[in-house]
């Protein structure tokens, strides 16, 4: 399964992580898969969940909860896992984010998404594209090419 990020799209899927209101630019989603079995790996972080077999693809499969610092939950009936695809170094890698429940497609325009806030030394924004106010509601819309580190990267390398 070839993947590929479509940009210059103004619109982001919306999603949760308990209350927490998160969004992914709709060029980098892939499919919205209902909760499957996922083969767990070995040694790896507990964040990695492990990794599926989606149509002949192995892909790497994380926990958005644990990955962000949320307490973890039971799944429910609207745990789904989201397939990404985004760039790093130069490489396509795609891979999969356990969520809460997928929300709604959102569109906005480029000024209604202001930068991630500085709160100082020991709070790294760097996974924030921006936030934007949708609803009354604070919307975090991710950069996925900043949510992963080596060691993540590492992972997702050796999957594919």
């Amino acid at each position: 399964m070839a993947a590929e990020i479509i940009h210059g799209l103004d619109s982001y899927l919306t999603f949760r992580l308990g209350s927490e209101y998160f969004g992914v630019n709709i060029g980098h989603v892939t499919k919205i898969l209902g909760l499957v079995s996922v083969t767990r790996v070995p040694n790896s972080p507990r964040y990695f969940k492990g990794i599926i077999n989606h149509f002949g693809e192995v892909l790497p499969v994380f926990d958005g909860r644990l990955k962000f610092g949320f307490q973890e939950v039971e799944n429910t009936r609207n745990t789904c896992i989201l397939i990404l695809v985004f760039e790093l170094d130069g490489q396509v890698l795609s891979s999969g984010i356990i969520v809460d429940s997928v929300e709604k497609v959102v569109v906005l325009d480029r000024d209604q998404i202001k930068s991630p806030p500085s709160v100082g030394k020991g709070f790294n924004n760097e996974f924030i594209y921006g936030i934007s106010n949708v609803n009354d509601e604070f919307l975090i819309i991710l950069n996925l090419e900043k949510i992963f580190s080596e060691e993540e990267i590492s992972i997702i390398n050796t999957v594919d």
